[in-house]
């Protein structure tokens, strides 16, 4: 394996998922000897992977061509896919997007192992928690991988161990309430994938290659080739790949209609499993393919394609939006709302991506980065209280936020993000979102989002009310606050989202340079 193969070549790239998948087979042969050293070896894994991931991610700034690229096997006179084409072996290609992505992934991921050591003792039985552990860096290996893949063969492969790990973590509990919410996302979740592997069928076929960006190039000839041309009949394969990849990753990213799996699997998982599965999972293997196979695979902004899928794109986040939104308002149990706040939230990156500008764009991926942080802040407070009090209704949350005043400030913090309190991140990415639609000539959207965020904050700020001002229901003398294991985490997660908000400059940043490199490609 020579690293000089690729451009800006970085051993780190293959070194991460290969280093958490194995890390997860050693854990149970650990756990025979001496289960003590489980999560020192899950927190060691984790925790070299963000930092890692942090040295991708300056290599990527830094790196003329905008990308590193890494040849793990043999290929066509020792060149680089930009000397000849089409490689053969294993492409990993990390961008700008990939990489801030697969920071985002190890970042939270570490901080989730570390809440785990308290809570993984109370939510996972005692004999499954060496499952748990192992499942737990298979499914961040998944999306590390998916990350940094470049090929379609390396991506699917990856996006299936994310996968199946997350349905069999969501069931960990064994709670009859568990397992009924995995039988529905395995049904959802195979459903995705029959479609997407005959996605890339079709794209093989049309292509002749699993290469993402030599496809690409091939793509373009084909939609672009005259009726009497040869290629001319590859046109509709192309057409009928792309709307199977557009099924399968939208039933992923659960938007409208295909949303009902999210709400019953996110509250039934273990809190620190709901944090990763509505902060990452639904990103990873949903809105981030969708946007890597749109605009580098397909390239729709180029023709009019873009001014279909607008149209199309724009009438499902809207309705993802709203119906997300008002199905949290008549929530009772906490985690269900938080849930149904994520589908609605899903909708609010679908719109930046409708819009195909660079502006909307960049709203699309800060509002990706944002919401991943604080939606992970707000499960695992969810985990705290349920920890400590063993509450799952909104309603018995009365006066919580005396005797649990940090949980229930990061919370709060929360919240405020995302109804769209300034100057916190959630606000800025949604500002990026509605300033976006009114420069696309579509100022009435912003009708939209503005009267979202007011059912926003119907339904969060009654929790926080409660919480504050509530009658309790149930016994609260005793409670105190969480194990430093789980409230550390937190805090660190409600920083974030202060940090970023009065920072916006740097993430707004962050985000624009790759949307502009996708839509320029």
């Amino acid at each position: 394996m020579d690293s000089s193969i690729g451009i800006g070549a970085s051993h780190l790239q293959i070194l991460i998922p290969v280093i958490m998948i194995a890390s997860a087979l050693l854990v149970p042969l650990i756990s025979r000897g001496n289960p003590r050293y489980r999560l020192p070896l899950v927190l060691l894994v984790t925790a070299a992977a963000f930092l890692g991931s942090v040295d991708i991610l300056g290599k990527v700034i830094l790196s003329p061509t905008g990308y590193l690229e890494y040849m793990a096997g043999y290929q066509w006179g020792g060149k680089s896919l930009l000397q000849t084409g089409q490689p053969i072996g294993i492409v990993l290609r990390t961008d700008l997007l990939g990489a801030i992505l697969l920071l985002l992934i190890n970042g939270i991921g570490f901080l989730v192992s570390l809440y785990s050591c308290s809570s993984a003792h109370h939510e996972v039985p005692e004999g499954k928690q060496t499952y748990y552990y192992t499942l737990l860096l298979l499914m961040l290996a998944g999306m590390s991988g998916i990350a940094i893949a470049g090929d379609c063969f390396n991506f699917y492969v990856f996006f299936e161990i994310a996968s199946i790990s997350s349905y069999t973590l969501v069931s960990i509990s064994g709670r009859p309430e568990s397992l009924e919410a995995t039988f529905k996302y395995i049904l959802t979740g195979a459903l995705s994938s029959i479609l997407i592997v005959f996605g890339i069928g079709l794209l093989f076929n049309a292509t002749g290659t699993l290469n993402m960006y030599y496809a690409s190039q091939q793509i373009a000839k084909i939609v672009s080739s005259h009726p009497e041309s040869a290629l001319f009949p590859y046109r509709y394969l192309i057409y009928a790949s792309l709307g199977l990849f557009i099924m399968g990753f939208s039933i992923k990213a659960a938007f409208f209609p295909s949303h009902a799996w999210l709400a019953d699997a996110h509250p039934a998982a273990p809190s620190s499993i709901s944090a990763l599965l509505s902060g990452l999972v639904v990103k990873t293997t949903g809105i981030f393919l969708l946007i890597r196979f749109l605009f580098t695979v397909f390239g729709i902004h180029k023709g009019y394609l873009g001014e279909v899928f607008s149209v199309l794109f724009l009438i499902i986040s809207i309705i993802t939006i709203i119906s997300g939104s008002l199905f949290a308002i008549v929530q009772t149990q906490l985690k269900r709302m938080l849930a149904y706040s994520t589908i609605a939230q899903m909708g609010y990156i679908l719109f930046g991506v409708a819009l195909i500008t660079p502006y909307g764009l960049a709203g699309s991926i800060l509002h990706i980065v944002n919401h991943a942080i604080v939606k992970s802040l707000m499960f695992l407070c969810a985990g705290i209280i349920l920890h400590k009090t063993g509450i799952r209704d909104i309603t018995d949350m009365g006066r919580l936020g005396y005797r649990m005043p940090a949980t229930m400030a990061c919370f709060t913090i929360g919240a405020c993000s995302l109804v769209g309190v300034p100057p916190l991140c959630g606000f800025m990415s949604k500002w990026v979102l509605a300033t976006s639609a009114i420069q696309a000539g579509m100022p009435y959207l912003v009708i939209i989002l503005l009267i979202s965020s007011l059912l926003n904050a119907v339904y969060y700020f009654r929790v926080v009310a409660i919480s504050y001002f509530g009658n309790p229901k149930i016994e609260i003398d005793t409670v105190d606050e969480a194990p430093k294991t789980m409230l550390v985490p937190v805090c660190i997660l409600a920083v974030l989202v202060i940090i970023l908000g009065v920072l916006v400059k740097y993430p707004y940043h962050a985000a624009a340079l790759p949307a502009a490199r996708l839509l320029l490609r």
